[in-house]
């Protein structure tokens, strides 16, 4: 009983293997030619938050039934929130004048603003589009007030460089084809739409 136990814990194991196979696809996002000048000169991405089911290297889409389905063939050829939050912040390191790393943060110096992304849809829709919305927040520390050399005198408040902004977002691109290949063409258009607002929002 215990050998057989074994066997089939084995051909378990060996089928999974086989049903994580498949060809891998990279979101390579397009090029902006957008260009803003940031209120904060550096700003930390927290990783982005996707669903569980976009979160998985299997690639999901939409069912004609409304169900969540994953492809039989394909993977994503990285973490899908990795591969989000770099790609926010390769978008917004060009986009606009701050330098701009994702979260643990690089620099010696302390980022002044921070992008918080908390994705609620990101999947292959059976409409024929890729939609991606949620919520997006911005912002950054206040900083110290100035001291007058006369103390008698109350210290000056200074206003954050960049005020607070918490932002719904729900983009919908056309899919070109059915496959792995135009999900990932159309997943990466989405991040380049929301990261072109973003930027905007960071000139503000």
């Amino acid at each position: 009983m215990r050998m057989k136990t074994l066997a089939a814990g084995m051909v378990a194991l060996t089928l999974t293997a086989c049903g994580a196979s498949g060809p891998q696809y990279l979101v390579e996002t397009p090029a902006s030619d957008l260009r803003v000048r940031a209120r904060v000169p550096t700003m930390v991405v927290r990783t982005v938050s996707l669903p569980s089911y976009a979160a998985d290297e299997a690639i999901a889409f939409q069912a004609e039934d409304g169900s969540v389905q994953m492809m039989n063939k394909g993977l994503w050829a990285d973490e899908p929130e990795r591969a989000t939050t770099l790609a926010i912040t390769r978008h917004l390191n060009t986009m606009t004048s701050a330098k701009v790393a994702p979260d643990p943060w690089p620099l010696p110096q302390p980022a002044i603003g921070v992008l918080d992304i908390r994705v609620e849809t990101f999947i292959a829709t059976r409409q024929r589009t890729f939609r991606m919305s949620g919520q997006y927040f911005l912002g950054s520390e206040t900083p110290d007030p100035i001291v007058p050399d006369d103390l008698d005198k109350d210290p000056i408040e200074r206003p954050a460089p960049l005020s607070d902004k918490a932002r719904n977002f729900d983009l919908q691109i056309p899919l070109t084809g059915p496959g792995p290949g135009p999900i990932a063409t159309a997943q990466a258009a989405a991040l380049k739409s929301l990261a072109e607002a973003i930027a905007r929002d960071m000139a503000r």
